[in-house]
């Protein structure tokens, strides 16, 4: 009879049970069987102590060797599962992936299913991940000439300038840079002698950028030339007078144009793009004088005007720096300003052209001498609003900044720089474009872009509104007035137009 009800003794069943190994009690190893397989397929595994005394209570003989077992194979299959992954498939995959993604070339290219297809073609990533593990020279080899060919594309872009207008000389073997005499107006006299009033129409419109134009500027004191720049990458010249042709463009950025400036006798201008380059033309010939590569991406560029040597480039990497292209290393700043906290957005050469004014993306506006790299003053204030866009009065005795709480604000331009409360302009929309404000030559109108595609006009003396000339359904964001006309303001914007009103 057996002891235990249910089960039978080896004597009952006539069987002989096989023998299970006796072990010290101080042994370092367990019995471990295998599920559905003869007891006597026994192992030594090594007792992990701490899990062994944790359920040393509530297991029984049977279900701890059992559960042990299970615990112990399960981690060891995990872990071997994850680092073979991780080492095999994870980083190859991953490197391969950016390969490719390197190598996809033209966009119009790809067959783009949208966000939640698959690729079209599942075999051709498999084969190139298979690559990975052909040979990593190849790899290499492929990389360096890929970054080799990017490096080519983005350093050589095409250079070059081309005329446009009917006669590149009159039949005095003059050319356009020769001020015009035949005239209803002299374009000799001193900006300002003549009294300016406000545009009421458009009288030529000029179309030769494809995309926004970025900034205008007029030839030094005649005023008979205009100068473009525009998102398609070009500058072009124009002529105002006679028959307001495209004279001649320039081509020597890869990116849009973010600036140009005029040097004090008009022959020479410089240039800079996204492309973090900054190049000086010769207006006469489209030659590139000298070129300079910059770190981060300019937005604004000045000539010193007591040195037309030196220039200023404010950068978007919050530095401005000061140039000198007399040197032989013209390429090196011969000094940074480096105390502003956000991007610069405009420079303004104040005080009788002894300092010059900065205003940045950390809505303060500082104020410094030439190659001295600690302001004289700043203003900050916890209600200012960021200032894209400033202009000097005509005399030096303000300076009006465009303000992104749709206001044009005046502060003194000399002594303690305070800004003056009773000069506040506003009723037009700025709404977060970077919009010029400009003040005609005689100082009597305050003018100023708008993002719905105005031209505002205000009295500067009485602070109200004169005139709203509708010009475009996109924002103007470049205003000019003429320096020797009296009515006569350029205006272009998102569009790529350029709006000659009187």
């Amino acid at each position: 009879m057996s002891l235990v009800q249910g089960y039978s003794s080896g004597s009952d069943s006539g069987e002989e049970l096989p023998k299970i190994p006796v072990l010290p009690k101080d042994s370092k190893y367990k019995i471990v069987s295998v599920p559905n397989v003869d007891i006597s397929a026994h192992e030594l595994v090594p007792i992990n102590n701490s899990q062994e005394t944790s359920h040393k209570e509530t297991r029984n003989f049977g279900g701890g060797i059992e559960e042990n077992y299970y615990d112990n194979a399960t981690w060891k299959l995990q872990s071997m599962k994850g680092k073979r992954k991780l080492d095999n498939s994870s980083k190859q995959e991953s490197k391969k992936l950016r390969k490719k993604r390197r190598k996809q070339g033209d966009p119009k290219d790809i067959d783009y299913l949208g966000p939640w297809a698959d690729y079209k073609d599942t075999s051709e990533s498999d084969a190139s991940i298979s690559e990975v593990n052909g040979s990593e020279t190849d790899d290499n080899v492929n990389e360096e000439e890929a970054d080799q060919d990017a490096n080519n594309e983005e350093s050589e872009p095409k250079v070059f300038t081309e005329f446009f207008g009917l006669k590149e000389k009159d039949y005095l073997g003059r050319t356009y840079m020769h001020v015009p005499r035949d005239l209803n107006v002299s374009l000799t006299n001193e900006p300002g002698s003549q009294e300016c009033f406000v545009p009421k129409k458009i009288i030529h419109t000029f179309g030769g950028h494809a995309k926004g134009v970025n900034k205008l500027e007029y030839f030094p004191n005649s005023g008979h030339l205009l100068l473009s720049c525009g998102n398609d990458g070009k500058i072009m010249l124009w002529d105002l007078y006679h028959k307001r042709e495209l004279l001649r463009g320039y081509y020597g950025h890869s990116l849009a144009v973010k600036d140009v400036t005029f040097s004090g006798t008009g022959k020479t201008f410089l240039s800079c793009s996204f492309d973090k380059k900054v190049i000086l033309w010769n207006t006469e010939t489209g030659n590139i004088e000298k070129t300079i590569k910059l770190k981060a991406i300019p937005n604004v560029i000045k000539f010193n005007p007591n040195n037309e040597n030196e220039f200023i480039v404010g950068l978007t990497n919050h530095k401005i720096e000061h140039y000198d292209l007399s040197i032989p290393n013209f390429e090196i700043p011969i000094q940074t300003y480096d105390h502003h906290l956000g991007a610069i957005n405009s420079l303004t050469i104040i005080d009788n052209n002894n300092r010059f004014m900065s205003t940045s993306d950390d809505k303060t506006v500082r104020f410094w001498d030439w190659q001295i790299n600690i302001p004289i003053k700043f203003i900050s204030d916890p209600s200012q609003h960021s200032m894209p866009s400033a202009v000097m009065y005509p005399g030096g005795k303000y300076i009006a900044l465009q303000s992104m709480d749709n206001s044009i604000q005046v502060i003194q331009g000399h002594g303690k720089f305070k800004f003056n409360k009773n000069k506040w302009f506003d009723g037009h929309n700025v709404a977060g474009y970077g919009i010029d404000v400009e003040i005609s030559p005689d100082g009597k109108i305050i003018m100023s872009g708008d993002s719905k595609g105005f031209g505002y006009f205000w009295d500067w003396k009485t602070c109200k509104l004169v005139n709203k000339l509708k010009v475009s359904d996109k924002p103007i964001t470049c205003i000019k007035a003429h320096p020797q006309e009296a009515s006569k303001v350029a205006m272009a914007g998102m569009n790529g137009r350029i709006y000659y009103c009187d």
